[in-house]
């Protein structure tokens, strides 16, 4: 039996007067366990059942397509015209003179190395 009909039997057996101690025993399962769909089917959604994502819903870290767009503009500029050096340490320099605060160097080198900019 999978996960989510697991659930929805737990529930209906509740539902048909059963403890919760003997459903999640029987089910090999914690009580948290039981609490929690009992709580998610108490809500009322239609799809209580299904399993919630735990992917972070922002990311405050996570650099902008804009800063992004203008390490790998300037990264390219510097290849064409290396008199400065390619590094870094050259695209934070730019990065600043047009105001924007840069990113640490190594989300720089990691956005890099995405855009296959990296010898």
């Amino acid at each position: 039996m999978d996960e989510e009909a697991l659930r929805k039997t737990a529930i209906k057996r509740h539902l048909d007067g059963e403890s919760p101690r003997d459903i999640y025993t029987d089910l090999v399962r914690s009580k948290y366990w039981f609490f929690t769909w009992r709580k998610r089917f108490l809500e009322g959604r239609p799809d209580w059942f299904k399993e919630k994502s735990r992917k972070p819903k922002h990311q405050p870290t996570r650099v902008s397509r804009e800063i992004r767009k203008q390490i790998v503009s300037i990264r390219k500029k510097l290849i064409a015209q290396p008199s400065e050096g390619i590094g870094v340490a050259a695209i934070k320099k730019r990065l600043a003179a047009t105001g924007v605060t840069p990113p640490a160097d190594r989300t720089i080198s990691r956005i890099l190395k995405q855009e296959g900019l990296v010898r």
